[in-house]
């Protein structure tokens, strides 16, 4: 079994690498094909010792090359008609009136409201699916959205399409895997008609009735609680929205390494299914037929295992079958069918069934962290425990038998941190090293406390279940302060840059040294594999060199400049609603996949939110960074940045060979925090030069051209100013700067209509042919080709990417 889930997990890597799919009726015939060869394996099997004898290795390799071809052949075969099930190009950026159902659990924050809206049947270029956003400023505050009600709203569409960024989530990736064929906002909501409760084209009634029940599960707690902080803590612990919990809370969470809690994990599954066993097994004990006891008649283990079954498939449906749950869900039966069918096999044969019907049931949980974090942890438990299980029970004193104990959960969470330390690095190049301590802390009470009085909430009638909540809030909040203390501490997490490939192929068995029971002797080299993952060093530009990352952070600017031991941000984004901004959801992740341990300057070249909300993300990862721009001193120290100052034309630096050179605003001006006000930077190598301009409008590019000798603004590399506006980078000052590749930062389909065509036109007549954010994501350049740009999407190139329409 183990050989066929690895095989598995071969088949679903190399189709998720495909660039593009084939016919449906290809990926049919390959699963059929291999279905039939796994068919017959079996039945040599089935023919005694001379057929298993006969066949051996051969036919083990076999089974593991059709397994791999079987998971290849579903994921393909699934993921055709869902890309058929995408919006049409033709009405990207279109505003219809769509009549449809609200589907699942809608979110709200103050900001206005996020949902799955299902269009009625027959509009043709519409999805099946679409993801909505309300603003609260599309005319009037969302009203309370609930699952199954009908409405016919003014929507604004777009396709399925995320931002492109190294180290970044894939949101089309999730979007593929939910089913999310477009995404659409409200416009103009003033005198919508009210909703209508049902929908005669609703197919999915079990299924809306179920989010509906969760939704009112939501806003009972919440309005038991009051606005209690940790109200959203605990609605992602009993129902699913990790999206309830606020931004600074999952911050400390992660520094901490206690994130797993947070979400509907294998563990607390586990724990409803085992409180419910424990429950019906002690009933069933007890209780007597005609004077027969119960177990005579059908032994305990099938009703404990029923009723885990059923509490597990229970809890999982009301945190929203989302696909954590459902993996979990998926281990916990397979572990109980082995065992109800008295199958005494080992730890990796019950694994290795679990991954493999886990894969089936989703091919594409082998590109999600969750899945081999989960694993990866599972198995490094049951390595603990049969490396610590006791010998034959022998009386000893009470305090020998809490030594142990203590001993063992110690050895667990040593194991459990140890086995995760390599996919923590490779997903999230970061390692918390309080991660022991905290998750000792951590998970009793959560698991044991929280997590029980939050779903226990549910099952009791007022006013008993806002106690129970308020206790689980109040248990949760004196858990948070120590957790927040630790996240405080110097070195509390390790960064670092992504390992290698032959690094990363020796973390295996440098985690198996460490955890199996070897001698010191032996476990020593995996000591020096495991401190090189975390040493690796970073690539980085050569002595002399430089390199910038334009990233897509959609309608904004964020820009990293790097030579060989210095690092700079040009500006840090917008905000990207739901409390999120480009700081944290994006310059983080590419900072960390770069291998950036500190940050040397950030430049928010004016006040514009477009530009510096993500600024505060930064200045809490990077404590002490220096910050320079055309924003108040004062509003950047309250940021949290270690200095502030202001660009001034003139003022200039030398890092590693590469000069830094303000060009704009003039010494003396008044500070402006407006386009008029932005920092002009120009940074040259001896191989190639970038010339940022922000906002910069017509009438500060012709001052520049004034007060600057035209050699000193020429770059190899423009960002165009204003996202490509129409009144930025004039035709005079594209023919001064001369640049060899044009940049533009702007989001798809955006409202301000940026790049303009006009801008494009420009463009057009000097022969340039601009990168763009919007349609290639985030742009790398580097002087040793200072001519070219490469798009992430491109470097990519995955099949589920939403393609690229230049006619935008």
């Amino acid at each position: 079994m183990p050989l066929l889930a690895c095989a598995m997990l071969v088949g679903c890597w190399l189709q998720l690498r495909q660039a593009g799919l084939w016919p449906q009726a290809a990926y049919a015939a390959m699963v059929l094909g291999a279905a039939v060869a796994l068919a017959g394996l079996a039945w040599l099997r089935l023919q005694g010792p001379a057929g298993r004898q006969r066949w051996g290795g051969t036919r083990a390799l076999l089974a593991a090359c059709a397994a791999a071809e079987l998971v290849y052949g579903l994921a393909g075969w699934r993921a055709v008609p869902r890309l058929q099930d995408r919006l049409a190009p033709g009405l990207w950026g279109a505003s219809l009136q769509v009549d449809g159902v609200v589907r699942g659990l809608p979110g709200r924050d103050g900001r206005g409201a996020r949902f799955e809206f299902a269009p009625r049947p027959g509009r043709h270029g519409l999805p099946s699916l679409l993801l909505v956003s309300w603003s609260a400023a599309a005319g009037r505050e969302p009203p309370r959205l609930r699952a199954g009600q009908a409405w016919s709203l003014p929507l604004r569409l777009r396709p399925a399409r995320g931002l492109s960024n190294p180290g970044g989530a894939d949101a089309e990736l999730r979007w593929l895997r939910q089913g999310v064929g477009g995404l659409a906002s409200v416009r103009h909501a003033r005198g919508l008609p009210p909703p209508r409760r049902r929908a005669q084209w609703d197919q999915a009634g079990a299924w809306q009735r179920l989010q509906a029940l969760r939704e009112g599960l939501r806003a009972r707690l919440y309005l038991a609680l009051a606005g209690h902080p940790r109200a959203g803590t605990l609605v992602a612990l009993a129902l699913g929205d990790q999206a309830a919990v606020g931004e600074a809370e999952w911050g400390v969470y992660r520094a901490t390494g206690v994130a797993h809690l947070m979400a509907i994990s294998g563990l607390h599954v586990s724990l409803q299914a085992w409180l419910a066993g424990a429950l019906v097994g002690g009933l069933w004990r007890r209780l007597r037929w005609r004077g027969v006891p119960l177990p005579l008649c059908l032994p305990a283990p099938w009703p404990v295992g029923a009723a885990r079954a059923l509490a597990a498939l229970a809890y999982a449906a009301l945190a929203g079958l989302g696909v954590p749950a459902q993996r979990a869900l998926l281990m916990l039966v397979v572990a109980l069918a082995l065992r109800l069918w008295a199958r005494r096999l080992g730890w990796a044969q019950v694994l290795g069934a679990a991954l493999c019907a886990v894969l089936l049931a989703d091919p594409w949980a082998a590109a999600q962290p969750g899945t081999w974090l989960s694993f990866g942890a599972v198995a490094a438990l049951l390595l603990s425990e049969a490396r610590g299980r006791p010998g034959p029970d022998r009386p000893r004193p009470w305090w020998r038998a809490a030594w142990a104990r203590l001993r063992a959960a110690a050895r667990a969470q040593w194991a459990v941190s140890i086995a995760l330390a390599p996919l923590t690095l490779v997903f999230f190049q970061q390692v918390s090293l309080v991660a022991p301590l905290a998750n000792a802390l951590a998970i009793p009470a959560v698991t044991l406390g929280v997590l029980p009085l939050a779903v226990g909430g549910f099952l009791l009638p007022a006013p008993l279940d806002g106690l129970a909540w308020r206790l689980a809030a109040g248990l949760q909040d004196a858990v948070l302060v120590p957790l927040d203390r630790m996240a405080s501490w110097p070195g509390a997490s390790w960064q670092s840059a992504a390992p290698c490939g032959a690094v990363l192929a020796l973390a295996l068995p440098a985690v198996l040294a460490l955890l199996l029971p070897w001698p010191w002797r032996l476990r020593l080299p995996g000591v020096a594999v495991l401190a090189l993952l975390l040493l690796a060093p970073a690539a980085r530009p050569r002595p002399g060199h430089l390199e910038a990352w334009m990233a897509d952070v959609g309608q904004g600017s964020a820009i990293v400049l790097r030579t060989r031991r210095h690092t700079l941000v040009f500006d840090t984004g917008p905000p990207l609603g739901r409390g999120m901004d480009a700081g944290s959801r994006v310059l983080l992740p590419l900072l960390r996949q770069l291998g950036e341990r500190r940050l040397d300057l950030v430049v928010l070249s004016h006040a514009d939110a477009d530009h510096i909300a993500g600024a505060a993300a930064l200045a809490r990862a990077y404590p002490r960074t220096p910050a320079v721009g055309s924003v108040a001193a004062r509003r950047l120290r309250a940021l949290g940045f270690g200095s502030a100052s202001r660009c001034l034309a003139g003022q200039a630096w030398t890092w590693d060979g590469v000069r830094f050179t303000w060009l704009h605003p003039e010494p003396g001006s008044r500070l402006r925090e407006d386009n008029a006000g932005s920092c002009v930077l120009h940074v040259a190598s001896a191989h190639g030069s970038v010339l940022l301009t922000g906002d910069l409008e017509r009438s500060q590019e012709l001052a520049l051209l004034r007060a600057a000798p035209t050699p000193g603004l020429r770059a190899d590399l423009l960002v165009a100013g204003h996202h490509g506006s129409r009144g930025s980078s004039s035709e005079d000052f594209l023919r001064a700067v001369a640049p060899r590749a044009v940049a533009v930062q702007a989001g798809l389909l955006n409202r301000y209509g940026h790049p303009h065509p006009e801008f494009l036109a420009r463009l057009r007549e000097l022969g340039l042919h601009p990168g763009r954010t919007d349609l290639d994501g985030a742009l790398a350049w580097s002087d040793r080709e200072p001519r070219s740009l490469l798009g992430w999407r491109a470097a990519r190139g995955r099949f589920w990417q939403s393609p690229a329409q230049r006619g935008l």
